[in-house]
């Protein structure tokens, strides 16, 4: 059973990093001639094109994308639920703002893992590759303004370890609100 757990946990949560990666990638207005920004949306677009036929987008608002974030959200909640709890039900209201709570979740570990690799990227191409350029459009909103506040010291740049401190506080202070499923997400 812990294989079959992981298992379905992991796929769900790359569902969930795949379409927060789209809809970050259209807010943020990337380069949609990188490699990789052209592979997250072919993977998605056979689920999200015909569900905007039938969903349309509010303004600059992808609704159908959202809608469907939110359902493999609720979906992994119940799996996650199911597997851990023995008298959890197959469905509660409650689980509707769990929903919420799994993609702040997804989101945060999704901007960990950018926000490491770009670090990496740094050291090994300098620059000079369109994951760096990619990573670079993805978190430089974020990390923008901590670099104007506290500039690079000479030649290291502190504000990504600034911004990976605020995202542990916000983890830490998440699990003191939500408990126990915070860790299961």
């Amino acid at each position: 059973m812990t294989s079959i757990f992981f298992l379905g946990k992991t796929v769900l949560t790359i569902c969930l990093y795949v379409l927060i990666l789209r809809l970050w990638m259209q807010r943020v207005r990337v380069n949609f001639y990188n490699p990789f920004t052209q592979f997250i949306v072919k993977i998605t677009q056979p689920i999200i094109g015909p569900l905007r036929k039938i969903i349309p987008s509010i303004g600059r608002i992808d609704t159908a994308t959202w809608i469907l974030l939110y359902l493999f959200a609720v979906i992994k909640i119940i799996f996650v639920l199911y597997f851990n709890l023995t008298n959890a039900p197959i469905f509660s209201t409650e689980y509707l703002l769990y929903a919420v709570a799994a993609i702040v979740h997804a989101a945060g570990n999704l901007l960990f893992w950018l926000l490491l690799f770009r670090a990496i990227m740094s050291w090994i191409s300098r620059g000079q590759s369109g994951a760096d350029e990619l990573l670079a459009q993805l978190t430089e909103p974020l990390i923008a303004p901590i670099r104007r506040i506290v500039p690079p010291i000479g030649i290291i740049d502190i504000s990504f370890m600034i911004f990976v401190f605020i995202l542990m506080f916000l983890n830490m202070l998440a699990f003191d609100l939500v408990g126990y499923l915070w860790i299961l997400l």
